[in-house]
């Protein structure tokens, strides 16, 4: 017979007479569950009995001859047949084996839900307009750095993008006041760093000197010297104003619009 394990659903192969006629607990080798398991009505037991044992041998009967009274042959005696037991059970029953792994069967194989080619096409595309559209937002300055006419379309909706200065960094930047002929000059320092991997064109750069409110109170450009710069190449600057508007408390240096 076949039991089915009701948490897990893997099958046995088991002897009936494992189970008993009045069922069993038994339990599954695999997740451990314990149930009650009786045999099924098709696959009772036959009772071995034991045959009844005869209190007095038969006495057979004599028979008369008319020359002469003998007694009658007496039957040879037949061999004690043996006596079925439980120990001895007939061949066809077999003996109790205990439920394990040996005698399992395969789990019953259950249905899966199978994903439509449609939703998977759709969920693909999704996710390559997705991708798309972050590589065009992420990478909308080198983009147009490399094909200017790009930059168009990014003003048509609506995304700024600074491609003329796109790996260009302004570093160490240093306002400091000097007199120059008694006249009271600030002199501002800094450095042109290019951090693309290619060949950079350098605009012109602009100074804004802004008081504690971060209002702007004066402004000049100025060129580096350089029109252009190395991967990786660095090139100082130097600039000043003469008579600096006195509320100024700080200088910003910014890439100006080539003319």
């Amino acid at each position: 017979m076949i039991l089915t394990c009701p948490a897990c659903s893997t099958r046995y192969l088991v002897d009936p007479a494992a189970i008993g006629a009045s069922g069993r607990t038994v339990r599954c080798a695999r997740c451990q569950h314990s149930w009650h398991q009786d045999l099924p009505a098709d696959q009772a037991i036959p009772k071995v009995t034991r045959p009844a044992e005869m209190s007095t041998p038969p006495v057979m009967p004599t028979v008369s001859s008319a020359f002469e009274d003998r007694p009658a042959a007496e039957a040879p005696a037949k061999p004690a047949e043996p006596v079925s037991t439980p120990e001895s059970m007939p061949s066809f029953m077999g003996r109790p084996e205990p439920i394990g792994t040996e005698r399992n069967l395969p789990a019953l194989p259950r249905r899966q839900r199978r994903i439509s080619p449609f939703l998977v096409g759709w969920a693909a595309l999704v996710l390559i307009v997705v991708l798309l559209v972050a590589g065009l937002w992420f990478a909308r300055e080198p983009l147009v750095a490399a094909w200017p006419p790009l930059g168009r379309l990014y003003a048509l909706a609506g995304i700024p993008v600074d491609a003329q200065t796109f790996g260009l960094e302004v570093r160490n930047l240093t306002p400091a006041f000097a007199k120059t002929d008694n006249t009271p000059t600030l002199v501002v320092t800094g450095e042109v760093v290019n951090t693309a991997g290619g060949v950079r064109k350098v605009p012109p750069l602009r100074v804004s000197l802004r008081n504690s409110q971060n209002q702007t109170l004066k402004t000049w450009d100025f060129t580096l010297g350089r029109d252009q710069l190395l991967a990786g190449e660095s090139a100082p600057f130097q600039t000043s104003i003469a008579n600096p508007p006195p509320d100024a408390s700080s200088a910003v240096v910014i890439f100006a619009e080539s003319p």
